[in-house]
């Protein structure tokens, strides 16, 4: 997947003020910090960088940075109330540093993006939505950290390299078996439920 060209950067001080003015008025200003839901996604020119200003976002439970030119999640230690983190198209490799919002991290969406790896999303003990389709996850012993993510119900993993190996012995249906043998929980996969017949053939073949 090509690279995005990234020259010219907005940092995250610059985004949230550019939030505060676009959704405040003299008469009600706008202040990031106290606000529900921070957009800051598709900045002209991109973010390339998250940074600790992110920690004065104490009341934001959705944090919106899709579209930019992000490499490494980091800065949000200090979000004590997020919930849903979007990330999708960016240029991120690795999950580290979700864990810093793992005990409040109900949905991560990192679709469009570079990782080959699900590795960190086993720390998030209370997530239940993981949005991950069109990264470059490409081998089966990666699904096994989804073990660990007992209260994942939706899971979107289709644009993946491992989505076209495992859907070649019988179609899609053997990689959404694969998947159900290793997550009997899980409710949605790729749009769609998962069926009682699907869990129970996964459970044969994982076992």
């Amino acid at each position: 997947r090509q690279r995005k060209r990234c020259g010219d950067m907005t940092s995250i001080k610059d985004a949230i003020k550019n939030f505060e003015t676009k959704y405040g008025t003299p008469e009600e200003p706008c202040v990031a910090a106290e606000q529900e839901k921070v957009l800051l996604f598709g900045q002209m020119p991109p973010i390339v960088k998250m940074d600790n200003t992110l920690s004065t976002l104490k009341a934001c439970k959705h944090l919106a940075l899709s579209s930019n030119c992000i490499e490494k999640i980091t800065g949000i230690k200090g979000c004590e109330s997020l919930e849903i983190l979007s990330l999708g198209r960016n240029q991120i490799k690795k999950l580290d540093g979700v864990e810093d919002v793992s005990e409040t991290l109900q949905e991560l969406w990192i679709s469009y993006n570079l990782l080959t790896s699900l590795r960190g999303v086993e720390k998030l003990s209370k997530l239940r939505v993981l949005y991950v389709a069109n990264n470059l996850v490409a081998k089966t012993p990666e699904l096994d950290v989804l073990k660990e993510c007992k209260l994942l119900e939706e899971l979107l993993l289709v644009g993946n390299p491992i989505w076209d190996e495992l859907s070649k012995p019988g179609g899609p249906e053997d990689f959404r078996e694969q998947i159900a043998g290793r997550v009997p929980w899980l409710k949605k996969l790729d749009g769609s439920p998962l069926t009682e017949e699907e869990k129970t053939s996964g459970a044969e073949k994982v076992s």
